[in-house]
């Protein structure tokens, strides 16, 4: 197998980053200090920039420097109305059009979710129960609205983990979207799973906290 592409490297790197927090929303960076980093040369740092500004993670503001964004709280509320919407297209296609494999790491990843001792162990297989039913959906189209429409969420999705509480409830939501899309209930795997990224009561006010927090 080809080495992966130095630039890839580094924009995996820096969206786990910028996803689990390590580098919180605001966080100024440079070119310079990141090709030090990651001991590549500014062509890498400036695709890899490029590539997480064209999904939001980024802000490039050019000679005045680079800086992980920080959306300001309509927007991401927006955001979250947004990709659910899109989530919950994608679960009422999965109970239509879903191999018995992706079934298969849908229900293994929520499980994944249920025995996850860290947070970071819990988002990773989050991310891949929410994944695996993207992927059933069988919708190109939908997909790659996702992938645009998703990151700017991932930071904030990841602060809930740790609202007291959150891992248990998303673990028996995960157990409804399941069940709908097994059954073949495109409208209940949609509710289901809208619902479920949609924020709601308590996640609205936690979410709003990380973003004064950020200020």
């Amino acid at each position: 197998m080809a080495a992966p592409r130095k630039a890839d490297v580094v924009v995996e790197k820096l969206k786990f980053e910028i996803i689990e927090g390590i580098r919180p929303p605001g966080t100024r960076l440079d070119e310079r200090g990141l090709a030090k980093e990651f001991n590549v040369s500014r062509t890498p740092i400036r695709e890899a920039v490029r590539q997480l500004a064209s999904i939001g993670l980024l802000n490039d503001h050019g000679r005045l420097g680079i800086e992980v964004s920080k959306p300001n709280a309509s927007t991401l509320l927006d955001a979250f109305l947004v990709v659910s919407e899109l989530e919950g297209i994608a679960a009422r296609l999965a109970s239509q059009r879903i191999k018995t494999a992706q079934l298969h790491d849908a229900k293994r990843a929520n499980e994944a979710c249920k025995t996850a001792i860290t947070v970071t162990d819990f988002n990773t297989a989050n991310m891949e129960f929410h994944n695996a039913v993207i992927a059933g959906s069988h919708s190109t189209t939908l997909q790659e609205q996702l992938n645009t429409a998703r990151p700017i969420t991932f930071p904030y999705r990841h602060h809930l983990t740790r609202v007291p509480g959150y891992m248990k409830k998303s673990t028996l939501e995960h157990e409804e979207i399941i069940t709908f899309v097994e059954k073949g209930d495109a409208k209940g795997a949609q509710s289901a799973m809208r619902d479920h990224v949609n924020l709601q009561g308590e996640e609205i006010i936690s979410i709003l906290q990380a973003l004064d927090e950020n200020e």
